[in-house]
């Protein structure tokens, strides 16, 4: 059975935006890894166009992926981008309970290209819920980014001791097999929700949104955690 065709969120003559689902690789990195591109470039192939990906995700985060249709907008996008008129907002579950309910963490980030070289991020960042559970504790949260440095909201959050809950990559084996014993899921929960960008061809202003997948809201139900903040929190 071919896989379930992804969710178009926006698409133009020049711009088209995907919701990945999360466990699926953006662009794969070897033969045979099943990916996002592979699935749309044989439908666009059989229209002469070929799509390039503006942004990546992780293979465990879901959301929205940019893709240009045309060499024009992939080319302008390259300069236009990362650039702080972009906008990208994110969802994600943490662990523990943050101790300012808004704020930015600026750590710099290793460049992928020179480990030695240092590059700016800066992470807005407000809790949107939180909730005591057992020994424990867990916040939702959303996250502001304009650079997208990989992988930089999962490091920023663990920078200020609130890494995505379940990372293994990130949370100390402690804390992880702790939550092991609380919760049923193996993964964590990052979801690009939001993406705003002037469009690189027309010039107008486009907002692009994905909504949270299923899983996703059936583990903030679980644990009764509201999407929207609350007003009565300072």
């Amino acid at each position: 059975m071919p896989p379930k065709p992804p969710k178009t969120l926006f698409e133009d003559d020049h711009l088209l935006a995907i919701s990945k689902p999360r466990g699926l690789l953006t662009v794969g990195s070897k033969p045979g890894q099943k990916n996002l591109l592979d699935q749309l470039k044989t439908h666009y192939q059989k229209q002469s166009i070929r799509i390039r990906p503006l942004n990546r995700l992780d293979r465990g985060t879901s959301g929205i992926v940019l893709f240009a249709k045309t060499r024009e907008c992939f080319e302008k996008a390259l300069i236009g981008f990362n650039s702080t008129q972009t906008q990208k907002t994110y969802i994600a579950l943490v662990k523990g309970v943050p101790k300012r309910r808004s704020g930015s963490i600026t750590f710099p980030l290793q460049s992928r290209q020179d480990k030695r070289k240092l590059l700016k991020a800066k992470t807005k960042y407000s809790v949107l819920d939180s909730k005591r559970i057992g020994k424990g504790a867990l916040s939702l949260v959303e996250a502001r980014i304009s650079s997208g440095r990989h992988p930089q909201i999962r490091i920023h959050f663990t920078k200020i001791h609130h890494p995505l809950l379940m990372d293994r990559d990130y949370m100390e084996r402690r804390d992880y097999k702790y939550w092991a014993q609380v919760v049923s899921f193996r993964h964590f929960f990052l979801h690009s929700a939001k993406l705003t960008f002037t469009h690189f061809i027309t010039g107008e202003e486009i907002t692009i949104e994905d909504t949270l997948p299923k899983e996703f809201r059936k583990t903030l139900k679980l644990f009764d955690l509201n999407s929207k903040p609350k007003k009565n929190r300072t």
